[in-house]
């Protein structure tokens, strides 16, 4: 489960961290068989291309079912409902499709593991924990519940990562599935979630 949702590990709540460790072990597995995963960043240094040209270039990898790692400060990647989004600290993720909207209007589809990003995955994840373990108080540290996780049987921890993933609803993804709105006129700088 480790390797997949970044999670609160210990009775004081902190967390497990390492989000680009994460990242790169998880593009490979979200890469279609066919492709290799890769980094932005290097699809960005294609010196003899222009600023669109390159995000063209992802654009077009990420369509070939290719998992990019992007990494940056949490104010150039987060959005903007993220706790990272007025860090100044490294956060990483992997994005994993480019679509249109009904307007035309691009939307890079990102996957970030870490359940604290936003308050609504910390809900949701808090939610799941509560009724995977069956404790009704509100209050309660759900960190103690962390060291129980990784013992749980292998359908329970299905049932949490494809909650945490595909959400409550069936109106699509979950809140670890994001959609960014990305500048591509410019060099990576301020993606917001719509």
């Amino acid at each position: 489960m480790t390797q997949w949702l970044q999670a609160y590990v210990d009775t004081g709540g902190q967390l497990l961290g390492k989000c680009l460790v994460r990242a790169e072990a998880l593009a490979p597995m979200l890469t279609k068989a066919e492709q290799k995963s890769g980094w932005l960043k290097t699809m960005m240094k294609a010196p003899t291309k222009t600023i669109p040209q390159r995000w063209e270039g992802v654009e077009a990898a990420l369509n070939k079912g290719q998992a990019l790692v992007i990494e940056g400060r949490g104010t150039e990647i987060s959005g903007d409902q993220s706790k990272f989004a007025k860090s100044t600290g490294f956060h990483a993720f992997v994005l994993l499709q480019v679509i249109e909207d009904g307007d035309g209007k691009k939307w890079f589809i990102g996957f970030d593991p870490d359940v604290s990003a936003t308050a609504e995955t910390q809900k949701l994840w808090n939610n799941t924990i509560r009724a995977t373990f069956d404790t009704k108080d509100k209050d309660e540290d759900l960190g103690k519940w962390n060291d129980k996780v990784k013992d749980l049987k292998a359908d329970t921890l299905y049932e949490i990562l494809t909650t945490m993933v595909l959400g409550m609803t069936t109106t699509g993804f979950g809140p670890l599935v994001r959609r960014y709105a990305i500048d591509t006129t410019k060099e990576l700088e301020g993606a917001w979630r719509g």
